[in-house]
């Protein structure tokens, strides 16, 4: 029998942004914390998103998640601020708005609906005519049918932030070790550590942060959750100003000449390669949202494999089954936007500022009753 030792107060499983920004905030918090990763940290789906920030409320999902978009704004300004000052560098933001287009008429309905509910919870939010739109972005598809513009929305370099929160969460103590995590251990209706190989480490907490994988350890009580593939591009050329979004895909400026052009849903299972299919998909919605980006140099291509739920809507909270076992999991692809929410939230449920009756609609065993 391998003897289990305790090395933390918390273990976080998983060094995406997810973990890594739940084991600053927990390591601020005065908690002896360890993460576990099994590849290099940051390299999963938080490496392969394009740093769109969305600080506005989508019409289709529901109003207890429309809500973490709108207040992770003010937790984002905060947070670029704090790794300057904490970390000593200062990540690439930019708070340049974020422009929906109709391609056509039949797009309308959709841009007032994000509108109305915009609106409604005072976001900041615009119309914009065909005209106004070409004088935003003089590169978008002329026959377009005018959009909406999110003045307050942001990107972000994705990659640079999760190494950033990385770093920061050791220079507050937190410790990092490469572990491919197989089961967590658990007694008397707690969990009590976690094992991989010839390793046992014990901890008061477990946070589980693994993105897709996090169905995959054993003994987790089950959850909804599966691996959604997106494959995106880069060209060369600057075809955007700020973010452009459709109903079918979006181009995301990347400093002054690089664009980016998202990304594919797929349900592949756990197979990250590239397809021309896929590629064909995204080239496709891109050339519509700026016709003139199919003549640019085309760079690379990549794909991640996002954690998506069958709701899709986020994993956050304790499991009822393994209370000290929480989820911090399944954004599918709103993990960059929602990292310094998630961890906010989970910080204060292992400090017991907050408790699982005001998470309900995001517990990671919330159907398991149906």
């Amino acid at each position: 029998m391998i003897a289990m030792t305790k090395s933390a107060d918390v273990i976080v499983i998983g060094a995406g942004i997810i973990g890594a920004a739940c084991a600053w905030r927990l390591a601020q918090a005065g908690l002896r914390v360890r993460i576990l990763e099994r590849n290099a940290p940051g390299s999963q789906a938080s490496q392969a998103a394009l740093g769109v920030l969305t600080f506005h409320a989508d019409p289709e999902k529901p109003a207890c998640f429309q809500d973490l978009f709108i207040g992770s704004k003010q937790l984002y300004l905060d947070l670029i601020e704090e790794l300057a000052e904490v970390a000593g560098e200062r990540i690439n933001f930019h708070q340049g708005g974020q422009l929906h287009i109709a391609l056509n008429e039949k797009d309308l309905p959709g841009i007032e609906s994000f509108y109305n509910v915009n609106s409604d919870k005072s976001v900041n939010v615009e119309w914009v005519s065909p005209e106004e739109c070409l004088l935003l972005e003089p590169g978008v598809a002329p026959h377009m049918c005018g959009g909406i513009f999110f003045p307050e929305d942001a990107w972000v370099d994705n990659t640079a932030l999760t190494l950033g929160i990385i770093r920061a969460a050791e220079q507050a103590g937190a410790v990092l070790e490469r572990a491919n995590v197989e089961a967590i251990e658990s007694q008397k209706g707690r969990a009590t550590g976690v094992r991989w190989g010839g390793e046992r480490r014990a901890a008061g907490w477990i946070i589980l942060a693994a993105g897709c994988w996090s169905g995959q350890i054993q003994n987790v009580p089950p959850i909804p959750i599966a691996p959604v593939r997106g494959q995106a591009l880069s060209v060369a050329g600057r075809a955007a100003r700020r973010v452009i979004m459709s109903p079918n895909g979006y181009l995301v400026p990347k400093g002054e000449a690089q664009t980016m052009v998202g990304a594919t849903v797929e349900h592949e299972g756990f197979d990250d390669s590239n397809t021309l299919k896929g590629l064909r998909e995204v080239s496709t919605s891109g050339i519509e949202i700026s016709p003139h980006i199919g003549a640019f140099e085309f760079l690379g291509a990549w794909a991640g494999l996002r954690p998506g739920t069958t709701d899709n809507m986020p994993l956050i909270g304790p499991f009822t089954e393994l209370p000290n076992l929480v989820a911090a999991t399944g954004h599918f692809r709103n993990g960059i936007q929602l990292a310094p929410i998630t961890a906010q939230i989970i910080r204060a449920v292992v400090t017991g500022e907050l408790s699982s009756a005001d998470l309900s609609p995001f517990l990671p065993d919330r159907n398991s009753s149906n």
